[in-house]
């Protein structure tokens, strides 16, 4: 389950939200730096240099099938985030939509993960393929003129008995941030 989505009082829809916000004076190099988050956010082996897992867990990319590959990451991949002191902590997260919007006058762009935790992908039948948890997050980064931002949205809509308890741990407000990092 995501940080701060525990709430016994109710424990269906719990929703958190991290945003992060920065301006740019110059519009070409608020263009060209939303292009290099929009990098940063899309390439997975980047995650692990990010503190969202406290460096404490290795992040890989994974396709429909679960083989490990090294590109950005497409709809339908998963995301496996592996404790680093062995597999008692392993959290596999299914893209379930990637999209990149560009108004044509190019004064908004904006581009949309959504994740949503599920299980290890070599063992998903086509009975299960939907079923199991809906614990979900989804990435937004948009730059509107000169001003880019990251918007994380976590909505846990079923608390599942089979959920990751180190998924407490990620520090999604600090991704949010490393993710502006301007390089």
């Amino acid at each position: 389950m995501y940080p701060a989505l525990i709430n016994p009082q109710n424990a269906s829809n719990n929703r958190e939200r991290f945003t992060e916000v920065k301006r740019i004076d110059d519009k070409q190099e608020a263009r060209n730096f939303f292009s290099e988050c929009a990098k940063r956010l899309s390439n997975v082996s980047l995650w692990n240099y990010m503190s969202i897992f406290g460096f404490a867990y290795h992040v890989s990319l994974h396709d429909c099938f679960g083989m490990q590959v090294n590109r950005p990451l497409e709809k339908g991949d998963y995301v496996k985030v592996l404790a680093k002191d062995g597999p008692k902590g392993m959290l596999w997260m299914k893209v379930e939509d990637v999209e990149h919007l560009k108004e044509r006058d190019a004064s908004e762009e904006i581009v949309c993960l959504t994740l949503r935790e599920t299980e290890n992908p070599s063992l998903i039948t086509e009975l299960s393929a939907g079923e199991g948890l809906v614990n979900r997050c989804q990435l937004y980064l948009r730059r509107l003129i000169n001003t880019v931002t990251v918007d994380i949205k976590l909505a846990n809509q079923e608390l599942a008995e089979r959920s990751n308890q180190f998924l407490n741990q990620l520090r999604w407000e600090n991704f949010a941030k490393q993710i502006l990092l301007k390089l």
